[in-house]
């Protein structure tokens, strides 16, 4: 009998081990209306899935509201710009303070304040900085002409 009881243990496990567990199936197929098509609308948003910018957290603090084109009132800063690609140059919390400039929402921090993570020391104080894609390789920072 214990040579039985080994070989129907071994079996038990082996199929186990064999075969799906219970539900994996349904965690493997998706239903076609869960993909998003282009062009389709945002339940609760109103707004399309092409053509959105990415917007303000919730909380985000307006510092500086411009109206007028980024290329003539802001310059970018290339040494800036990558200190920021390495992390060196940026915001301590992401879009928490936000600059609108010609409508379109950029991370913001001010130098000599805490908002402002500066290793490299390049910060002027109370000069504004704008940041566009912090985080990435693509990081560029831009401060005021005037």
């Amino acid at each position: 009998m214990d040579k039985w009881f080994k070989c129907m243990v071994f079996a038990a496990i082996a199929f186990t081990l064999g075969s799906a567990p219970a539900g994996a199936a349904d965690l493997v197929t998706t239903h076609p209306d869960h993909y998003a098509r282009p062009g389709a609308s945002l339940q609760g948003s109103g707004s399309s899935i092409l053509g959105r910018t990415k917007q303000a957290r919730a909380g985000s603090r307006v510092i500086v509201s411009d109206g007028g084109a980024l290329v003539e009132n802001w310059i970018i800063n290339a040494d800036l710009s990558r200190a920021c690609n390495k992390r060196l140059f940026r915001q301590k919390r992401d879009q928490y303070l936000i600059g609108v400039v010609e409508g379109r929402t950029y991370g913001a921090a001010v130098g000599g304040h805490g908002s402002l993570v500066d290793r490299v020391k390049m910060a002027e104080s109370q000069v504004v900085y704008l940041f566009r894609g912090q985080g990435t390789t693509d990081c560029r920072v831009y401060h005021r002409t005037r």
